[in-house]
Parts: structure tokens; sequence; C-alpha cells
């Protein structure tokens, strides 16, 4: 029996949560779905689903079989795909990235990708945590910041490389007055990105070849930077944002740069995928249309 075949029933079987519903997409019989089912728990000996009248479970033999099949059945797609003179990019691309990033410059280019190719499916999960692509579930992972891990199993493309800035709302710095250096900051509400506590954080700023630390503190910290952003406005404090994030609130005047001079060292925005996914056409499909970005 075809071993693609089992692999593509039983994830079928998992994602519907039936094997009669991966019968009725197949258009073959409840039987031959059981058949396929067990010949495949016989061949890995594992019990991969538990069946009852009621429900279907996954076992965690099954959770890791899933994890693995999923990615060999994309890669399968993709290596046909690539070898069809013409062939339209199709299929279901998992991706995650940031709300931030996700709602600031992903979002916007989507409709636009989806329309030069209407079969392409993009699952997208936007999730402010670090994921791993394979145990995830995950093609295609947008981040940034800090330097991806150091893996051979592991596509690092950079994006656009950018630098974070200080900024607050006018109405923030009528009241609590304007910075005029680095160590200024120390007396002023800060707004960081960081999980709650209230160690202090370092911002670190550059101007030219020289470079400052501050220690920073204010009275809400996010994972955020879109939420900062927003809090900053408002006039709840001083937050240190991504020039992607704030272009379009400088020009309005919404927000106002502080310490114009200095500015965060250079970071990266990457995508990442895993190298049995180099080459995809749905991955090429995706970066191919991030081509217009870059620092404002």
């Amino acid at each position: 029996m075809d071993l693609l075949s089992q692999m593509a029933t039983f994830v079928r079987g998992v994602e519907s949560g039936s094997l009669s519903a991966a019968a009725r997409e197949q258009r073959i019989s409840l039987a031959a779905v059981s058949r396929q089912i067990s010949a495949l728990e016989q061949d890995l000996g594992a019990t991969l689903l538990l069946r009852s009248s009621r429900r279907l479970s996954v076992t965690d033999a099954g959770r890791r079989w899933y994890e693995r099949a999923v990615g060999i059945l994309r890669e399968v797609d993709d290596a046909r795909a690539s070898v069809r003179e013409g062939a339209e990019v199709h299929g279901a691309l998992v991706m995650s990235a940031s709300v931030t990033m996700a709602s600031t410059l992903l979002v916007p280019r989507l409709p636009t990708l989806l329309r030069r190719h209407p079969r392409l499916l993009i699952d997208l999960r936007i999730e402010d945590r670090l994921i791993d692509l394979v145990s995830d579930g995950v093609d295609l992972a947008i981040r940034g910041g800090a330097p991806p891990p150091d893996s051979t199993t592991l596509v690092a493309q950079p994006l656009f490389r950018f630098r974070r800035l200080v900024m607050a709302s006018p109405a923030y710095l009528r009241e609590r007055g304007i910075p005029r250096d680095p160590s200024d900051l120390v007396r002023h509400d800060c707004l960081v990105v960081a999980p709650g506590s209230s160690v202090p954080l370092r911002w670190v700023l550059v101007r030219g070849a020289e470079e400052r630390a501050v220690e920073v503190r204010g009275p809400l910290r996010t994972t955020t930077p879109l939420l900062l952003r927003d809090l900053a406005r408002g006039g709840a404090g001083i937050a240190m944002l991504p020039s992607w994030l704030v272009a379009a609130d400088c020009e309005s005047g919404l927000l106002r740069r502080v310490l114009p001079e200095w500015e965060s060292p250079p970071t990266a925005l990457w995508a990442m995928y895993s190298t049995r996914l180099r080459g995809s056409p749905r991955i090429r499909a995706f970066l191919d249309g991030l081509d217009t970005l870059e620092e404002p």
C-alpha cells in the first residue's frame, strides 16, 4: 500500500477529526480509510489514533507523526510543482508572525499576493512568542530583533534592516519636558517591550561611533510594540519603536522623535524556514510578495 496515500489519509483524519470525513474528502469508503490507518500503524509499530463511536483521539506518537507527515506531503507537492512548466502556486502555507509585524507589514500585502496566486492558501498564525518550526507545524516565520538560531536545518533570509527610534506624543513632552540627553530618560515614564518585571531594562542608543546604555523604568510593559505605539500616542510615556512602525505617526504629528540624533543599533527583519523547504514555490511566492519591504 502506498505510504504517501496512507500519510495523506492520516493527515486528513486528524485535521477533520473524523475518519468518515476523511473518507468523504478522498471519495473512498470508510472501510478503506480504516485499512490504510491500520496498515500504517502496523508498519510504524505504534498506535496513532484511538477510535471510538463518538470521537477520534490522536496519541502522542500520532501527533509526532502528524507533524512530520504534514511537512513531507508539502515537500512532495512542492517537488511536483517545481518540475511543472508554468504550474500555478497552490496549496497551504502555514505562517507565523508577531501581532505588530502581521498587522503592519504583512496583512496590507496579502490581498495582492492572493490575487496573484489564487490557489495559494495562507494560514497566518499571529503570536508574540518564539516558535519551533517543526513541532509547531509552521512553514515560514517572520521575526525581527534577535538574531535567528544558528542551525544548519534553518534558512534565515534577511528582509531588511531597521532601527528603533525614541518616540513620544506632543502632549507627553509638553507635560513632562523634552529629554536632551539619553541620561534624561531615567526621569521619564518609559514604555518597554518585555515580560512583566520590576527589574530595569537597558535601552542601547548610538550616535555615530558613540554608544550609550540607559536603564529605563515605566508604568507598563508588553510583548507587543504595536500596543506601545498606541500607548505612546495617548501620552502614557516614551517608547523606543521600530522606524517602520512609526513612520506615518511622525508625518502626521501624532508622535515626535525624542533625542533625534540617537537611535538603536541596526537590526534585521528575518524570514525563517526549514532547509527542506528551500526552493518551495509557496515560500518563493510569498517572499517575492515582500520584495517591496524596506526601512522608511
